[in-house]
């Protein structure tokens, strides 16, 4: 069930009121001026004065609705402008750094992508800013700012550890403040699984959903829980780190420091260790031949066996959290997670299970192999639409007019 923000009648609700605004054309794709003056509880000539100001810096665009012949002009429906805005994405794995330049509507424009060794932190730094600085090259259209999404987990914490599904070094996120300065744009990061997350709200089949539970799937195993279209991260930004649930006594051990986690069984890492490959060769063509060949035994040995801890992972998140869904994005391609479902089937009873709608309870991201570089980009496009925003850090606005008219706000750095 989709919930529509309602607008507030305060004069210093204003920003406020323009965001619901803002946000209730995203999701509808359009809408007019009469559709949103019913929807959010705003009088018609507030809405007009808000369209007419987000229409005058070009975030939104009018165009005239097709209907029936009838007496009279159509009515002017909005939509979003998707040159009102750029975001550059960047998402960090072991081993690889990938980029891309994205619209106000979650179209991928660009990208980039490199393979160096992330444990050095130059090394590092200077692939981020080249990328950066060439996808910026030749933009015109605003650009608000960069996303950065990483594994998790985030800071000093018992299980930030060393090994293949992590950043090393990443309890100290100087760097990012230093890629910031260097590109001179705001800069906004989160782990890998609530920036995917942020994307499927936004751009993705999660739009129409008020909460759910993200499985990130990629070289690890990451997740997020959404609640009224907003993460919830915990104390320390770390919450729902589900791939580090032990679900196997005894079992293999984990770079965490404890054995038998989940992230051991179902991950892109498993897969490569199962099939004697480096994570690097994990996106060799080759590879994606094996995965969509059903008569290859050593990979339908490994989805049998992980299809059965991701039935058990299904069954955990359903009772523990009692998603309207569950929606499965991320790095993994698109087969590989198809056939995990398929030999997930048939899933356990949960409080989920035959109450809802059952085409609900999973879906796939059609953004599969894009979700972290769309899940990075979407972090500063979320900071500026969404009415129920927190409060984020912002060293520099993105464009005076915009940030003015939404009533941007300076605060601390938003992580995790």
């Amino acid at each position: 069930m989709r919930t529509i923000g309602r607008g507030a009648t305060q004069q210093s609700s204003a920003p406020y009121n323009r965001r619901v605004v803002l946000d209730f054309i995203r999701q509808q794709g359009a809408a007019s001026r009469k559709d949103i003056a019913d929807m959010v509880s705003l009088s018609p000539q507030t809405v007009a004065n808000i369209t007419n100001d987000l229409e005058s810096i070009g975030l939104i665009v009018s165009r005239r609705q097709k209907v029936d012949k009838t007496r009279g002009q159509p009515p002017i429906a909005f939509e979003l402008n998707p040159e009102g805005g750029h975001a550059i994405g960047v998402s960090l794995e072991p081993g690889r750094v990938s980029a891309a330049r994205v619209n106000l509507v979650g179209d991928v424009l660009e990208r980039s992508e490199i393979e160096l060794d992330t444990s050095h932190r130059q090394n590092l730094l200077a692939a981020m800013l080249a990328q950066v600085l060439q996808l910026r090259k030749g933009t015109r259209e605003r650009l608000w700012g960069i996303g950065v999404a990483l594994p998790g987990p985030l800071g000093a914490t018992d299980i930030s550890f060393l090994g293949p599904t992590a950043m090393e070094g990443w309890a100290d996120l100087s760097l990012l403040d230093e890629l910031r300065d260097a590109a001179r744009l705001p800069l906004f990061y989160s782990v890998d699984s609530v920036a995917g997350a942020l994307g499927e709200t936004l751009f993705g089949v999660a739009q129409s959903l008020d909460n759910f539970f993200y499985l990130h799937l990629g070289l690890g195993l990451g997740g997020a829980l959404v609640v009224n279209r907003n993460a919830y991260r915990g104390t320390n930004g770390n919450a729902t780190e589900i791939g580090h649930v032990p679900v196997v006594p005894g079992g293999l051990p984990c770079y965490c420091g404890n054995s038998g986690c989940l992230e051991r069984y179902v991950s892109m890492h498993a897969l490569a260790e199962a099939l004697g490959l480096s994570d690097p060769q994990l996106r060799s063509p080759q590879l994606l031949a094996r995965l969509a060949d059903p008569a290859d035994a050593v990979v339908e040995a490994w989805c049998q066996q992980a299809g059965e801890r991701l039935r058990d992972a299904i069954c955990m998140i359903e009772n523990m959290l009692d998603p309207r869904a569950i929606v499965i994005g991320g790095g993994a391609p698109k087969v590989l997670v198809e056939r995990l479902l398929a030999a997930a089937q048939p899933l356990r009873r949960s409080v989920r299970g035959g109450v809802g709608d059952p085409d609900l309870r999973l879906l796939l991201s059609e953004r599969q192999g894009d979700s972290s570089i769309l899940g990075a980009a979407v972090l500063p496009i979320y900071e500026m639409l969404s009415p129920r925003l927190e409060t984020v850090q912002q060293d520099r606005r993105p464009d005076a007019d915009v940030a003015e008219l939404l009533g941007h706000r300076s605060g601390g750095r938003w992580g995790g």
